[in-house]
């Protein structure tokens, strides 16, 4: 099978799946809250060199295993592919993450290409891409940096984000194989002017049309206030103006001051589960954005959701 049929049936499949589970297509996709309407038992725990696996009802499922040791994109992303294998009645799967020893998605086989497709439509209508540009007051992703802006919005990984959106006609194949070069890593180090972050936290730039969202966070994530002339208010529990401990990269006294210190936090271990932060120009309250945090995926026994 080739991936242009993968992807027609998985988009097909994808849009059934949004209207069973009552998915809001234009917004963050809860995937694990779809697994649990589907029926489909989920556990987590580390499993080194694997993503996933998707255990059939012939042999005992539905149920999906999922690897707590990657980060929580990655995770999301696996939980999508295991939906996939669930909606498309496939058989039970194990999932690696190397698929093949060449290239990304070559030799893979019809059930591989069928999910991995799902997973991508599942996670990223074109309604939900459509928003998480506006969230960053684009009308087109114009770089790699744009790209990485909006996967934060839609709780993607970069390099799927990157595919999916050549799916989406927002950007050619000669773009993807540019864009592709770019790690994640590299891109958030440059948003965040220097700063060294931990291995999994990640870089939110907050602009105006962001006003009134919700965006998903982690302990470690670093969030960049960019609307001029607006600095954060008095940060609830959870938010500090100096990054948490990188676990011995670098001293606190020797990091690299932020451009603009009152428009630089971090989320700590403290955030509560939702949390709203307001920033002000002046004495006008301007801009309001919550915070939702990323629940602690921990256990071999249970995957909290």
């Amino acid at each position: 099978m080739s991936w242009n049929s993968a992807h027609g049936a998985a988009m097909i499949a994808a849009a059934q799946a949004h209207e069973a589970f009552s998915c809001p297509v234009s917004d963050y996709i809860d995937v694990f809250g779809a697994l649990r309407q589907a029926g489909v038992e989920v556990m987590g725990q580390e499993l080194g060199g694997l993503l996933g696996l998707y255990v059939a009802a012939a042999d005992g499922g539905p149920a999906a295993l999922v690897n707590t040791g990657l980060e929580e994109v990655s995770m999301r992303h696996t939980a999508a592919h295991e939906l996939g294998h669930h909606r498309l009645g496939h058989g039970t799967s194990v999932d690696h993450q190397e698929q093949s020893s060449g290239r990304w998605g070559e030799g893979w086989p019809q059930h591989e290409k069928e999910a991995e497709a799902f997973a991508a439509w599942f996670l990223m209508p074109r309604p939900a891409a459509r928003t998480a540009l506006a969230r960053c007051g684009l009308t087109r992703p114009e770089s790699p940096l744009d790209v990485y802006r909006m996967a934060r919005w839609l709780g993607t990984p970069y390099a799927t984000t990157v595919r999916h959106l050549v799916r989406l006609k927002m950007i050619d194949r000669s773009t993807e194989a540019v864009w592709l070069k770019h790690s994640p890593g590299s891109l958030k180090t440059e948003l965040a002017h220097g700063l060294p972050l931990g291995p999994r936290a990640h870089v939110h730039v907050l602009t105006a049309a962001a006003h009134d969202a919700t965006l998903h966070v982690a302990a470690g994530d670093c969030l960049l206030l960019d609307i001029p002339s607006t600095r954060y208010d008095r940060l609830p529990a959870g938010l500090c103006t100096t990054p948490q401990d990188m676990a011995g990269q670098m001293p606190l006294a020797d990091l690299p001051a932020p451009p603009e210190q009152d428009r630089t936090v971090w989320v700590s271990e403290d955030l509560a589960t939702d949390t709203t932060v307001t920033a002000t120009a002046g004495s006008t309250e301007t801009f309001r954005v919550r915070l939702r945090r990323t629940p602690r995926r921990k256990g071999s026994d249970e995957f909290w959701t």
